[in-house]
């Protein structure tokens, strides 16, 4: 119905009529995934109807179609993406008992694996042990085995709960009884570079018999970087077999800046990758000495940071925590409260303080509110904690005071990597030669600065890690592996 709304928006006069039919996949609630024909359990009934004619298209969950295509049809065409990621629903009950071993329902080997490695350090008690028990069936069907107790938390799609939860008619009572689960628990979005998704989680895929006339109007209401991500993905997916019982994690976000590409993987074979990355950013910048470069690895930690004595929002506002110290430790917070990270390692230090983080940024700024709104069930408001400086907006609340000296020789050096829009405005003013030199910073407020300080200059760049940075512009080794992707760097050259 998610196409047919965008067809009738384009075409008020179209007419549109239904037709529904439930995959092998579907028919089959018990058996395990791994027992599943491995490729088309929950697609190819569906292609089935174009071929006899009983349907003009076919719109797929796009992370359940078979890389090799049907012979007979084609894809027309995708929707904008809904959100990639995972979400965990744990009953509160359990949260509130902080159980060292954690039973987490999930039939998918790709959650297994990362989230044995990952979740330990997100949840706000130490987690000894994470065991997985499967679980089938639609959205309700698993919430429901989640509060009967068949396990302690449960991992599910977002984009279904949020499509769930936001769809309106006829889907009302699906949406209630959703509300009704997620009443009796904490969630947390998980993390997109620790947990990617799913090759193409969260698309749609519509399906036409191959040379149909019908394939221009899904053409014209398609969504290219969708398309361009989902591709994307699905060329890591190929890297690994293409069969959907590989432990593999695969998400490309589209950004202004570039395309992050999140990749995690175990193959059945043994093969493993993990990597973060940033493409098309445009030109590195010329190597350059240590010597000349700002800040040096040792330099990153001159900074003396102050608290200030600053009352908490009310309990109903969420709190984006740009750094863990960012948020005062006098301060008492619920489980309630909605607290969104900047980052992984920022939401692993609220943790270990015990605050349970709803979810982060990944590190990639805070340009866009967190979207969860359809999950908390009420629009949210947040409160940006950070320093006095950069506490310049209304959505800001300054939380503590930071003192950075710039080096007296500054103006010496040709290569910056900025964290603070604010040092970097002070630099300029002090030494307006820094304007023609090499700038990066990381995606976010920071990066915003200098393209409005700036302009559209050829010598400012993204970079998702100050790592990233220092090993390009200098050369030095360094131990982050969330770049050296062969997999995502050798598939560059045949990106669109």
């Amino acid at each position: 119905m998610l196409v047919g709304r965008a067809l009738a928006a384009r075409w008020p006069d179209l007419e549109i009529v239904y037709v529904t039919r439930v995959a092998a996949g579907d028919r089959d609630s018990t058996s395990p995934l791994t027992a599943l024909v491995d490729k088309g359990a929950f697609t190819s009934d569906l292609s089935d109807a174009l071929l006899a004619g009983d349907a003009d298209a076919v719109v797929h969950s796009w992370k359940d179609l078979p890389l090799e295509g049907r012979a007979g049809t084609e894809l027309a065409g995708t929707l904008e993406r809904a959100d990639p990621r995972d979400v965990l629903l744990m009953r509160r009950d359990v949260a509130d008992a902080h159980p060292a071993a954690l039973d987490v329902l999930s039939s998918s080997p790709r959650r297994t694996w990362l989230l044995q490695q990952a979740l330990p350090g997100l949840l706000p008690w130490t987690v000894d042990e994470v065991r997985f028990a499967p679980v089938r069936g639609n959205i309700q069907t698993r919430l429901k085995r989640l509060v009967e107790g068949r396990g302690h938390a449960l991992i599910v799609a977002k984009a279904a709960l949020d499509r769930l939860l936001s769809f309106g008619e006829p889907f009302e009572q699906a949406a209630h009884d959703v509300r009704g689960v997620l009443d009796q628990c904490r969630w947390m979005v998980l993390p997109l570079r620790e947990v990617p998704g799913a090759p193409a989680q969260g698309a749609v895929a519509i399906e036409t018999a191959a040379g149909s006339p019908y394939a221009e109007y899904f053409r014209a209401i398609s969504h290219q970087p969708t398309w361009d991500a989902v591709l994307k993905e699905r060329e890591v997916l190929a890297a690994y077999g293409g069969g959907c019982h590989e432990a593999l994690g695969a998400t490309v976000l589209p950004r202004d800046f570039g395309r992050v590409v999140s990749v995690r993987g175990q193959s059945s074979q043994g093969r493993r990758d993990a990597g973060w990355s940033l493409l098309d950013t445009g030109a590195a910048p010329p190597a350059a000495a240590p010597r000349d470069v700002w800040p040096h690895p040792d330099d990153r930690h001159g900074a003396e940071r102050r608290s200030l004595s600053i009352a908490a929002p009310p309990q109903d506002i969420g709190c984006f925590v740009a750094r863990a110290d960012a948020w005062p430790v006098e301060w008492q917070t619920s489980s309630d409260r909605l607290v969104w990270a900047a980052g992984v390692t920022t939401w692993r230090r609220l943790a270990a303080r015990g605050i349970w983080v709803h979810g982060c940024a990944d590190g990639l700024g805070d340009a866009d509110r967190p979207p969860v709104d359809a999950l908390a069930g009420r629009t949210v408001s947040w409160r940006r904690l950070t320093h006095r400086a950069a506490a310049t907006e209304p959505d800001a609340l300054a939380t503590y005071e930071v003192t950075e000296r710039l080096p007296n020789d500054l103006s010496t050096r040709t290569h910056f990597f900025w964290t603070s829009g604010s040092l970097f405005r002070e630099a300029i003013a002090r030494w307006p030669e820094l304007r023609d030199r090499w700038h990066g910073s990381g995606p976010g407020r920071t990066w915003r600065t200098l393209r409005e300080t700036l302009g559209d200059s050829p010598n400012i760049r993204v970079w998702l890690e100050y790592e990233d940075w220092y090993k390009n512009v200098t050369g030095a080794s360094h131990t982050d592996t969330g770049t050296g992707l062969d997999l995502v760097k050798n598939s560059q050259e045949s990106l669109p």
